[in-house]
């Protein structure tokens, strides 16, 4: 079973090793997101005491893709609500064309060198990946979720997240911050 922690109480120290959700990242660094103000700062505050402690957060490639594409996707949702976009339906063939969609792109690009620059990059060593663990966690999360539990548990990483999945059912003992705490 996971250890969880509330966000409020964890003090991240610099011998601490985190990896953040992509969910954090959306409240960090996504502003369009209409999210809620107090977990927004909740993450924030958290987010700043990390990099006072100088405590490493690491990141992958399938992170900073669920990031953008999340973003992305907010974006064409809104898109699809305004006048004159009724019927249009199609993301890349209706979507992806438009001045929205580079107006986005360009804000992704702003964003992802700050985000970066607070972050180490990581290898995931697929070849390394226990399967078997990913797969006992598919009935309780998705397989990114399941694929992050996997990386947390081999790199002794604390994972931060606002999604309930992850600590649900975890059988791999990963310790998760939250402020999704009820």
């Amino acid at each position: 079973m996971s250890k969880l922690h509330d966000i409020n109480i964890y003090q991240p120290t610099s011998t601490d090793v985190f990896f953040f959700d992509n969910n954090v990242w959306m409240y960090l660094f996504c502003t369009i997101g209409n999210y809620e103000k107090e977990k927004q700062r909740k993450y924030s505050v958290f987010f700043n005491q990390v990099c006072i402690a100088k405590a490493c957060i690491w990141i992958n490639s399938l992170v900073l893709s669920e990031f953008c594409n999340a973003w992305l996707r907010l974006e064409y949702n809104k898109w699809l609500k305004k006048p004159g976009n009724t019927g249009k339906r199609d993301y890349k063939s209706d979507f992806v064309p438009t001045q929205v969609y580079k107006d986005v792109i360009k804000d992704i690009k702003n964003v992802l060198p700050t985000l970066l620059k607070k972050t180490e990059r990581s290898t995931d060593n697929f070849n390394a990946i226990n399967l078997d663990s990913i797969y006992s966690e598919l009935e309780n999360c998705d397989f990114n979720d399941s694929y992050y539990l996997e990386l947390a548990r081999m790199n002794h990483w604390k994972i931060v997240t606002d999604d309930a999945d992850f600590f649900k059912n975890n059988k791999l003992n990963v310790e998760i911050i939250t402020a999704n705490i009820k």
